[in-house]
């Protein structure tokens, strides 16, 4: 019988060093983003060669692309809002903010890919297209739909936008500055009953900024 003289790959093999790319590359284009992540730092992270990249995704941005679109929160978004009809504000608020800050209760690596999503919003890299920029805008255009419902508009105008944009500004921090508030605010976001407690406080803060608007509102109209 003769010895087998090397390891044949099989495609077990390259579904792995695929994986391995993808792991790789998750942290370093959250922490430095697309542009100042090079193929050279992805390929050492995962002990591959840089033919490695150009054959399972393409190039660059494919392997961008694919980090987006396999990520292990696609269900990790803020529900619409367009059927929070008669319910409280603070209510829909809450289970708003409850959704939106569900990854934080994960860790890695759905914290790393969340947080890639907001630097894309952030620092947009021109690979991803319209879809990335759809997605956001739902949240935001049901949310504004609702403000608007709530302080009885008939149409949605420059302040409600504003309004929505603020309360969605809200809980941005908590991901693109998730290294620095565990550094001053040790515990804010221990464990998931405090990601809950954070939840209900910002839809709390939210209904100030959605009454402080129906004030300036009357008391435009008194004037």
């Amino acid at each position: 019988m003769t010895a087998t003289s090397a390891h044949q790959p099989t495609r077990a093999d390259g579904i792995l060093a695929r994986r391995r790319l993808l792991e790789a590359a998750l942290p370093l284009f959250a922490a430095k983003g697309y542009q100042q992540t090079s193929t050279r730092e992805i390929a050492d992270a995962a002990g591959a060669n840089l033919a490695a990249i150009n054959y399972y995704f393409g190039d660059k941005a494919g392997l961008y692309r694919a980090v987006f679109s396999e990520s292990l929160c696609a269900d990790a978004k803020a529900p619409p809002l367009d059927a929070a009809a008669g319910l409280p504000l603070e209510i829909v608020l809450g289970d708003f903010f409850r959704n939106f800050l569900t990854p934080l209760k994960n860790g890695a690596p759905v914290d790393l890919v969340m947080r890639l999503h907001f630097r894309e919003l952030l620092d947009p890299s021109g690979v991803l297209g319209q879809e990335h920029d759809a997605e956001l805008a739902a949240v935001y255009t049901g949310l504004a739909d609702l403000l608007t419902q709530h302080l009885g508009l008939a149409n949605m105008d420059a302040d409600i936008q504003r309004l929505a944009h603020s309360i969605i500004g809200l809980a941005l921090p908590y991901y693109v500055a998730r290294d620095l508030i565990d550094r001053v605010s040790a515990g804010l976001l221990a464990d998931t009953t405090a990601v809950d407690t954070l939840a209900d406080r910002l839809a709390g803060y939210a209904v100030a900024l959605v009454s402080s608007e129906r004030r300036r509102r009357q008391a435009r109209s008194g004037a």
